[in-house]
């Protein structure tokens, strides 16, 4: 290899090297003037957060939060980023379990229909009333786990509106199905996510939490 061509390969990882170093010199400026930590609990609308790689993603996603909402069934609330990624609309929710803190994610044009599911509302009349039962979708098979009345309150805000939930984990424990029943509305709302470890959750923003 020539003097030269190896000359041209140094700089041009040095160019690489000096880009990357900028990047994260940039980043650390904007993480401390938005004096935050790493906890998703403080972020709110105008926040910036990053979240590991999940379901068929395989890299890390950067994302935008557009506005944050609470849930309340009648326990401890929880909360509800709706982000944006690109085109796409991200939905990140967290919650508490004593100290723990747990932390759901999936993409809204991912989400599948209630037909999709292969299931009807008389079955899940039958979740609902035995309690238990479960179905297989996108190769997992998800169980029931909890069905009720749930309060939402749009923005975070104090006047909330009541819709019927039920909820199914997949057996290993990866994933979630959530469908909703609002009153008025003759379909149902089936949203998946998927389980994101919360300590590998970077925030760069809190935004107006």
């Amino acid at each position: 290899m020539s003097a030269v061509i190896i000359g041209k390969l140094l700089t041009r990882n040095a160019k690489i090297k000096q880009a990357e170093t900028k990047r994260v010199e940039e980043r650390k400026k904007v993480v401390t003037g938005a004096n935050v930590t790493d906890d998703i609990t403080g972020v709110g609308k105008g926040g910036v957060v990053k979240l590991p790689p999940f379901g068929s993603n395989v890299a890390p996603i950067e994302t935008y939060v557009v506005t944050r909402h609470r849930y309340s069934d009648g326990g401890d609330p929880w909360f509800e980023l709706v982000c944006q990624h690109g085109r796409r609309e991200l939905l990140v929710e967290w919650s508490r379990d004593g100290r723990k803190i747990e932390v759901l994610a999936g993409y809204e044009d991912e989400n599948p229909t209630l037909r999709d599911l292969g299931l009807s509302e008389s079955d899940l009349v039958d979740f609902d009333e035995e309690e238990e039962g479960e179905f297989e979708w996108d190769g997992a098979t998800f169980e029931y786990d909890d069905s009720g009345t749930i309060t939402y309150y749009e923005n975070d805000g104090r006047s909330g509106e009541s819709y019927y939930s039920w909820d199914f984990e997949s057996a290993d424990g990866t994933r979630m199905i959530s469908v909703e029943k609002w009153e008025g509305e003759r379909k149902f709302g089936v949203y998946h996510t998927w389980v994101v470890n919360p300590d590998r959750i970077e925030v760069f923003d809190g935004g107006d939490a």
